[in-house]
């Protein structure tokens, strides 16, 4: 869209920065960018067309139609004299004198691009000369500043080199209000409407080095193309998309967030901490280069057809190249498909432009010849040579909706081209800079000083005003301009309508109302409508159909319903009273019906937002019934406006203000929770305003804990916040807000990961709630091979228990001799720091002696492989009796350093008798058991040694051994019957005069005699 420029090149208003006298913020700097008042203006519709931006509309409404072909089209003035800019930029930069000025001007080239759907338009003016900064703006169409920033913005360290807005390539905004400006090495930057980052710069393609040839942005993205062949798209995507989708992109996309943008490590172990932006970017690289290598090409142009509109759901990119071709490249499996369109075009195509539906692309070649093919390269719809005019490429080619498209040329003017080789010039002399923003069903014209649509006339509007129109439609407007003129020929022309036609001639007037810019037009077929509606009512005839009533035509039970016809004229009279107001010099909010369809209501009014037009946002949503959600939305919105604005009400004032904007009246009506999620809008909004005292206030009164915590978090409460995760029991929050803080202290701290974690330490211990310690402490525990970060947190909150148990656990799960001691060294420390800690202390000292004392043992039978299952002293007396077993030369030797160990670590007599008996047994040392069973009165009794023997499997008479030296009888019963010794089971069972022990013993033998015997006991004890 670039224009050459010339020493004689006239003044361009987009070269400016400020816009007109009507904007508030350079007016009165005190007076509420949100105060418009929607109230007085809102149904003032008349008083429109007298303001300093006047909406003009023709005088003869089928007069202003061209035709191209058989299909109509009209140019829709929108606003004249609008003053987009003015010199105090490069005023301001003390240019000396007028002349100067003039040949500073007329080196800048000024971009325009505008948002869809009737959005805002976002100019800069890029130097062709000198590498200077300049002034990104983005107004309405009615020239309202909204936003301006400084581009490029300061460099930061994520960037490779200091740019200029010399190196910008396209601008351009997506579907989603999104402005992306791409620079020539492929830097990527991407704004909202405030000009606020919605994701930190991130290079699309590797390397500074990087020189791109093309790229374009769409309506889910950008894609480019380099001078080396490589290219790649992006896909601006937010958490409200389906995770899916980008889980299942292609192997080679990059996922680019905030965060990873400029990504810092944070001291808590290897985690690495992301911004909380609902806005990322998925980007795939293409294998262009290659396949260009492959088949000796280059390429030219590229177009992108947005997943919407693909069969794979996902987008397509279409690349032409130098042999008359073009390739089609799937973003999915990145597979590139030649469409091999060669006989259909005449050379290489240079400009490509997708229709809104998606079906057909129009194609600019070298030749000069206009080109429009579907986009399955199956059907050719057209050749349009334009070479008689130029046979230079246009400045510019969009699609006028769907039937149509428009090219620019400066000496030419504008050349619609229809599907059938028509053709319509708008020469537009006189004016030195047009832009085209395409739309849905028509296309935006942007002038020097006017706005304006290029639009196909919608059918119901050109067969209801067409001359001599003999449609249902048309004569119910004559009856009714008849009688609005007090003529009496609109009973006679009412009257001669079919009234079968009559409903379809009522819903004709409403549709082609909602289609007019012209108020005075909208009035009229709104008019021809209600009098049709009002004739018949009263005619009694069939009127049900039209108002709604009794089926009957009786007069009983009015309370009915009205009627499709009834609600839809009410309906869309809604419908035109919001676009007009949207349509207002101070608004500038350019809306079609279609489009107004298409973004629906609760899109006009978080547009109306993102705007700074929240107070119509609040108007629109009370007005249209919007559900609850989007009108606290609006009212939170407007609140923040006004502690953004707000400066001479002290604290309290301000935020019971802000609380009635919220609740929508009086705070004492309405409960706190019902309104959950604005309170915390606005606190952020007055936090980031410098009013925290307002931000407090108006946080006791919000119930959301989803909402909450991040205002929380914005204001640095840290300590507030963890209290409010921790009343809700949200462990989610509560460790989000841990990694939040630490993140904040390494950034203040300058990366000191030292001092940072110190600090972090020393708050969750002695401010942060007991849930946040442990929850940190559990995390540290968890994701770190050492415990020298849990230790020290335990240490910070003087819990020296807990440390010195964490490192003593850790150091005996350690296979490294040297590490294991040096942990339980530092163990023992721990302990002693404390004064409770006296017994874990003494334990830790003993687990090292012990240590040292197996290591000496082990260097003493250096021969012997003592292999000790664990490391407590019953491992250790166990494992020498195991070697016992083993080398019988060493037995004494071991079995007495088995009583060493354990006289020196004080083990108890009874712990030492039962560990010998099991390790005995498990190394069928069953000498030695007898022998330590005789050698003096067990402690343990003989129990453990009986059933040793008995799971040993050891013979009769060695069971009995034991056994009989039993002292209790019940243990002897239990003994025998483990044995299977029965007869002397059944004996014992007869001594304790047991009956259940006796029918147990006769149960589980199988020998008859000992069962008759217990017959016989049985019948003796009772």
């Amino acid at each position: 869209m670039a224009t050459a420029s010339s020493p004689s090149k006239p003044y361009n208003p987009f070269d400016d920065v400020d816009s007109f006298a009507e904007d508030s913020n350079t007016t009165n700097k005190n007076k509420n960018s949100f105060e418009i008042d929607t109230k007085s203006f809102l149904f003032a519709q008349d008083d429109l067309r007298t303001t300093q931006l006047k909406q003009v509309a023709p005088a003869n409404a089928e007069a202003s139609f061209q035709y191209l072909g058989d299909i109509p089209y009209r140019r829709v003035p929108i606003y004249s004299n609008v003053k987009w800019a003015h010199r105090s930029h490069f005023r301001s930069q003390k240019v000396a004198s007028d002349d100067q000025l003039e040949r500073q001007m007329s080196n800048m080239n000024t971009r325009l691009v505008g948002c869809p759907n009737g959005g805002p338009v976002a100019t800069i003016s890029v130097p062709l000369k000198s590498s200077t900064t300049s002034q990104l703006r983005l107004q309405t169409n009615a020239g309202v500043t909204i936003a301006v920033m400084d581009f490029p913005p300061p460099p930061s360290a994520t960037l490779l080199k200091q740019y200029s807005a010399a190196d910008i390539l396209t601008v351009g905004f997506t579907s989603r209000a999104i402005l992306v400006v791409v620079l020539q090495d492929s830097l990527c930057y991407t704004y909202d409407l405030a000009l606020q980052d919605v994701i930190s710069p991130f290079y699309i393609l590797p390397g500074a080095s990087t020189e791109l040839q093309h790229a374009t942005v769409y309506e889910g993205g950008v894609a480019v193309l380099a001078k080396n062949k490589l290219s790649a798209i992006v896909e601006l995507l937010d958490v409200h998309d389906d995770p899916s989708y980008s889980n299942n992109a292609h192997v080679a996309a990059r996922v680019v967030t905030s965060a990873s943008a400029s990504t810092e490590a944070n001291t808590m172990g290897d985690l690495t901490t992301t911004a909380a932006s609902s806005y990322y970017a998925l980007v795939t690289p293409l294998p262009t280069a290659v396949y260009a290598s492959e088949h000796f090409l280059s390429y030219l142009s590229l177009a992108v057809l947005p997943r919407q509109r693909t069969a794979s759901r996902h987008p397509e990119v279409f690349i032409s190249t130098t042999d008359n071709s073009v390739i089609v490249c799937r973003v999915d499996t990145i597979e590139i498909l030649d469409v091999d369109c060669r006989a259909r075009m005449v050379s290489p195509i240079v400009d490509m432009a997708l229709a809104p539906n998606g079906r057909f692309l129009a194609c600019f070649t070298e030749s000069a010849v206009l080109t429009v093919i579907s986009t399955s390269f199956d059907t050719k719809v057209l050749d349009f040579d334009t070479s008689e005019g130029s046979n230079a490429p246009p400045i510019d080619m969009k699609w006028c909706g769907e039937d149509s498209v428009v090219l620019y040329w400066k000496n030419i003017g504008i050349l619609m081209v229809g599907p059938f080789g028509d053709w319509l010039r708008f020469p537009y002399e006189g004016t030195e800079n047009v832009y085209i923003i395409p739309e849905i069903d028509c296309c935006r014209v942007v002038t020097d000083s006017a706005v304006e649509i290029l639009q196909r006339v919608p059918p119901v509007t050109a067969q209801l005003l067409r001359l001599g129109s003999i449609d249902a439609s048309a004569m119910l407007l004559d009856a009714s301009d008849d009688f609005a003129a007090g003529s009496p020929a609109a009973n006679t022309a009412i009257r001669e309508i079919d009234p079968n036609m009559l409903v379809e001639a009522i819903e004709t007037c409403v549709e082609a109302a909602a289609k007019e810019f012209d108020i005075l037009t909208q009035k009229r077929l709104l008019r021809a409508a209600s009098y049709g509606m009002q004739f018949f009512y009263k005619s009694k005839t069939n009127y049900s159909l039209i108002m709604g009533g009794p089926a009957d035509g009786s007069e009983q039970d009015l309370s009915v319903l009205p009627s499709p016809v009834a609600v839809k004229f009410v309906k869309i009279s809604r419908k035109i009273r919001c676009l007009n107001q949207l349509r207002n010099p101070r608004v500038g909010f350019v809306l079609t019906s279609a489009q107004y369809d298409a973004i629906t209501p609760m899109g006009v009014t978080a547009r109306l937002c993102m705007m700074k037009r929240p107070s119509l946002a609040v108007a629109i949503s009370k007005y249209l019934h919007l559900p609850h959600m989007v009108q606290l939305y609006s009212r939170a919105q407007k609140a923040c406006a006004l502690v953004e604005a707000e400066t001479d009400l002290s604290d309290s004032e301000l935020a019971e203000q802000a609380i009635e904007i919220v609740n929508g009246k009086p705070a004492s009506d309405v409960a706190p929770c019902i309104n959950r999620g604005g309170y915390a809008t606005v606190a952020l909004s007055a936090s980031r305003a410098g009013h925290p005292g307002v931000a407090n206030l108006l946080l006791m009164l919000e119930s959301s804990v989803a909402d909450k915590v991040p205002t929380l978090l914005s204001n640095g409460s840290y300590a507030d916040a963890i209290a409010v995760a921790t009343t809700h029991r949200d462990a989610d929050y509560i460790f989000h807000i841990i990694v939040e803080y630490e993140r904040s202290l390494s950034k203040t701290l300058g990366g000191d990961a030292a001092k940072a974690q110190s600090a972090l330490f020393a708050t969750v211990s002695l401010k942060f709630t007991p849930e946040a310690f442990h929850t940190l402490c559990r995390y540290l525990l968890s994701v770190t091979a050492t415990v020298k970060d849990a230790s020290k947190l335990l240490l910070r909150a003087q819990r020296y228990t807990d440390a010195g148990s964490t490192i003593a656990i850790r150091a005996l799960k350690q296979t490294d001799p040297r590490e294991r001691h040096g942990m339980l060294l530092e163990a023992s420390r721990v302990f002693g720091s404390g004064k409770e800690t006296a017994f874990q202390k003494s334990c830790t000292d003993d687990q090292v002696e012990l240590l040292k004392d197996l290591d000496t043992i082990k260097t003493k039978y250096s021969s012997i492989h003592i292999e000790v299952d664990g490391c407590s002293i019953v491992s250790t007396i166990s494992a020498l009796i195991h070697a016992a077993s083993l080398h019988e030369r060493e037995q004494h030797r071991l079995l007495s350093d088995v009583d060493k160990i354990a006289r020196k670590y004080r083990v108890s007599e009874k712990r030492l008798w039962a560990v010998k008996v099991k390790a005995f047994s498990d190394s069928r040392q069953w000498s030695n058991l007898r022998t330590l069973a005789e050698s003096k009165k067990s402690p343990i009794g003989y129990k453990p040694f009986a059933r040793a023997a008995i799971r040993g499997k050891q013979p009769i008479s060695e069971v009995l051994r034991y056994v009989s030296r039993v002292a209790l009888p019940e243990d002897k019963y239990d003994l025998l019957v483990e044995s299977k010794l029965w007869k002397d089971a059944l004996e014992e069972a007869f001594k304790l005069k047991d009956n259940r022990r006796i029918l147990n013993v006769k149960g589980l033998c199988n020998d008859s005699d000992l069962q008759i015997v217990a017959d016989q006991m049985l019948g003796r004890i009772a």
